[in-house]
Parts: structure tokens; sequence; C-alpha cells
């Protein structure tokens, strides 16, 4: 597994790269991926995340993640052995930080479900149904829980509110 990590205006990540790369790997394992991988995760500032979420949503305010999805682990077409170019995650942390005390979570924890729920999406979850929208919110709960333990950390203390529920989206 390859994670680029991409922090051009030197923000703050709100975690680390071990953390990052943490969640990226549980994530992959969670999904039954086996093959090598490369992912990119990149953290921009809230213009920059409106300037694209407008460019690809049609949506002209800033969001927390974006996923652009390149190639599927679970694709037969790319030869065994190479690695899958699985696409990029992008984080808004200024948003992100913004949003967190809504959600009663530390801007850290925010930015670990934002990471998993990007992740999630690259490998082809979806949420625009109300049945979508829970079993990723319980995929995301999972592997958030995995990762606080393996952090030392309480699993069951993990709370997620319904965040992947866009209903403008």
């Amino acid at each position: 597994m390859a994670v680029l990590i991409s922090n051009d205006a030197g923000l703050d990540t709100l975690i680390g790269p071990a953390e990052i790369e943490a969640a990226v790997r549980a994530t992959l394992a969670a999904e039954g991926v086996e093959r090598p991988v490369e992912v990119s995760v990149s953290f921009v500032d809230a213009h920059e995340m409106q300037g694209l979420n407008r460019a690809w949503r049609d949506i002209d305010a800033p969001t927390d993640v974006l996923s652009f999805e390149c190639e599927s682990p679970f694709d037969a077409d790319v030869p065994d052995g190479e690695p899958v170019e699985l696409g990029d995650v992008i984080l808004a942390p200024e948003v992100i930080s913004a949003q967190a005390g809504g959600f009663g979570c530390t801007p850290a924890e925010e930015c670990r479900l934002m990471l998993v729920h990007g992740m999630l999406h690259l490998l082809g979850h979806d949420h625009m149904a109300d049945d979508e929208a829970r079993a990723m919110e319980d995929r995301e709960l999972e592997i958030l829980r995995a990762l606080a333990q393996d952090r030392g950390e309480d699993p069951d203390a993990v709370r997620i509110g319904p965040t992947t529920r866009h209903i403008d989206d």
C-alpha cells in the first residue's frame, strides 16, 4: 500500500501521517482489499474545497471531504501484481474542525471519520438511499472502533451521528 499525503498549504491536518496511513490500511482490510493499492490523501483550505465542490458537484460551498475514484481493486481488468490506483481523498480540515463540535466530537475524531468515509467512497460505497447510508455508517463505525482499539482507546466510546445522509445531494 502506498499513501501519498499532500498538504501544499501547510494546514493543520488534525491527525498525523501514521494515523492517516492506519485509517487507509484499516479501511482497505475491512473491505477485503488484498492487492497493492496507491491512494492520495490531500488537505486543502476551504476556498480550494469550495472550488472543487463547485466544479465537480455543482455545489458552490465548501465541504468536508471529496473522493475521486480511479480504479477498483476488485476490477479483474487490472493485471495481477500491478498496484491499483485507487484514487484521491481530499479533506478540508478547516471545515472538518468547524463542524466537529456540532457532531459532539473533536476535530481529530471528525477527521478520522471523514477519511474513512472518503475511503469507503473510493471502494464503491454510497449513501444516496437510506439503506445505503445506514450500511455505510455501520461500516464507518466498525472501522473507527477498530482504529480506536489499535490506539489503546475504548472502542465503545466511538460514536458517529447520521452524517452520510445528504438530502440535497
